[in-house]
């Protein structure tokens, strides 16, 4: 399996790593786990690519992205180092919540950053 998942922040940063090749299944992992995570909880994803050397095409085909994109609970995307075309498919499909950076010290700090008014409304309640 060439990714990982964990959390940097439970719960609400979710980091995906992806190296070498990106399968079918690799992704059918992905949105397995985001969607698990998501059905409990507003999630932001940071999405490192900097280590993948291509992605399997079909991808795009699967109905679950959509689902895992579209997620009501599904907050940014940020991607590091996203290659062409997936940087330029995700970039359409997905409805303003998409973000891509050459550094991912810059995505989490990006991140880190945009989940701050969300905490401070959940200390609220």
């Amino acid at each position: 399996m060439s990714i990982s998942t964990y959390w940097i922040e439970e719960p609400w940063i979710r980091a995906i790593n992806m190296t070498e090749y990106l399968t079918l299944d690799d992704m059918r992992h992905i949105i397995a786990d985001s969607i698990l995570h998501l059905r409990q909880h507003p999630t932001y994803f940071l999405i490192d690519m900097s280590q993948s050397t291509g992605i399997d095409p079909h991808v795009f085909e699967l109905s679950s992205l959509s689902e895992w994109i579209y997620h009501p609970n599904g907050r940014w995307f940020v991607y590091v180092q996203p290659n062409g075309a997936f940087k330029s498919i995700m970039k359409l499909r997905q409805r303003g919540n998409f973000k891509a950076f050459d550094e991912r010290d810059e995505a989490l700090s990006f991140l880190q950053s945009a989940t701050l008014n969300e905490k401070a409304r959940a200390n609220h309640f």
